[in-house]
């Protein structure tokens, strides 16, 4: 009996304390969004255009609105990078706290694109929302990628 009786006020006990741990108070702590930056613009000189399986450089502008977004990556958002039309967004993140201020600049960095088949290839940037929160993909920019230089 005394054994149960142990057992039942560690158990008790142990059930306090991980409730106790589990409540931090952690609300300082900035967070992170993640979140498409808008394309301002694409651009590629049509004599770097590469054969396939050779990468062709491909400059994109993004607009940053806050001073705490920075650039994550490249995103195809819908197909495959073998699609003769991709539809491609610039993922940010963007982390909150009182350092933050609201500023727009032009950024740009290079999109690696490198096909495995011959073709043209029709490349679309995510620029926004429309009034019904569909997605506008505005900049475009076609490649016609040869088998051979």
């Amino acid at each position: 009996m005394k054994l149960m009786k142990r057992l039942g006020a560690l158990a008790i006990v142990g059930i306090l304390g991980l409730s106790t741990f589990s409540c931090l108070n952690n609300d300082d702590v900035d967070f992170t969004n993640y979140e498409y930056l808008k394309t301002k613009g694409v651009s590629v000189d049509q004599d770097s255009i590469m054969p396939i399986n050779q990468t062709t450089n491909i400059k994109v502008n993004f607009e940053k609105t806050n001073s705490c977004q920075e650039f994550v990556q490249f995103s195809i958002l819908r197909g495959n990078r073998n699609d003769s039309v991709q539809y491609i967004s610039v993922l940010g993140r963007r982390t909150n706290g009182e350092s933050c201020l609201p500023s727009t600049n032009i950024e740009s960095k290079i999109l690696k694109f490198t096909p495995e088949k011959a073709g043209k290839y029709k490349l679309k940037f995510w620029t926004g929302k429309d009034s019904n929160n569909n997605d506008i993909f505005s900049d475009s920019i076609v490649l016609d990628i040869k088998k051979n230089l």
